[in-house]
């Protein structure tokens, strides 16, 4: 299968191997790793149904993520679809669980695949970038910020969330190394996130740059003074949008030819003399 070809272990999973080895947790990472290879594989095959270009499947000792640089960069609704397509695979693996408890399977086993599917799902509902939950309401706020803010806001709500939830569990006694560790490495993630948001919204332009027939029926309308530099103006872009911009009093530039002036022509400012030369 394709699919198989594209998962690479991660080298703390493979520690977490070694550690179940020593400690005869063989159940516990056997339904740790099929939990989170289903969860996967539903992101998988919604990506490659809308023909996403997925790299590889990273396995984590404690979850997974499917590498694509189709992320931020498709349709909404394929986006949205890809990310639930991983939190829906719980639900049928409830009724497998709930199939097996009447062919004998042991108790033991079913009510340790019962916890896991049960902790993964919600750990991955947490509005919490980069995890399902977070994606989902990124979407949302791209609807409503323009790209570049939205990604701002969702790293910064997240790494709010996080100290909120290390605090309360801190504070009933339920913080442990594990939940440490991920949230160390959650905090990361959004502060290069964070740190690196302009390569996030370049990538995007691009994207929007080199996109034929891009679809042209939701207008967003911009107004910006003179003098305003390009690359803070594209900064006001909207996903899903397409943007005809106002510069001044007079002259109005379409958002393909703003992203010419970016990438093409390399300048950070628009001259009135470039100005009349769109115009014209």
């Amino acid at each position: 299968m394709a699919v198989v070809r594209k998962i690479q272990l991660h080298p703390l999973f493979m520690i977490l191997c070694v550690v179940a080895y020593f400690f005869g947790l063989f159940a516990e990472l056997f339904c740790l790793t099929l939990i989170v290879f289903i969860h996967e594989l539903g992101h998988y095959i919604a990506a490659r149904y809308f023909k996403w270009n997925v790299s590889k499947i990273v396995i984590w000792p404690f979850g997974g993520v499917m590498e694509t640089e189709d992320y931020y960069n498709r349709p909404s609704k394929e986006e949205l679809i890809v990310t639930i397509a991983g939190p829906l695979q719980h639900v049928w693996l409830y009724g497998a669980i709930f199939i097996l408890s009447y062919v004998g399977v042991q108790d033991s086993f079913l009510f340790l695949l019962l916890a896991m599917n049960t902790a993964i799902l919600l750990f991955n509902l947490l509005p919490i970038l980069p995890l399902d939950g977070g994606r989902v309401i990124f979407i949302g706020l791209n609807q409503l910020l323009s790209f570049h803010k939205s990604i701002a806001t969702m790293t910064l709500i997240s790494i709010i969330l996080i100290g909120f939830l290390n605090g309360i569990l801190l504070f009933i006694g339920w913080y442990n190394i594990q939940i440490a560790w991920i949230s160390i490495f959650l905090l990361l993630d959004n502060w290069f996130t964070w740190r690196e948001k302009h390569i996030f919204l370049l990538k995007h332009l691009l994207s929007r740059y080199f996109v034929q027939n891009v679809d042209r029926s939701d207008i967003h309308l911009l107004q910006v003074p003179s003098g305003t530099p390009v690359t803070e103006l594209v900064k006001l872009f909207k996903k899903g949008c397409y943007h005809y911009i106002h510069i001044g009093q007079e002259v109005v530039l379409s958002e393909d030819e703003c992203l010419r002036i970016l990438f093409t022509d390399r300048e950070r400012t628009i001259s009135n003399d470039k100005l009349k030369a769109e115009v014209i």
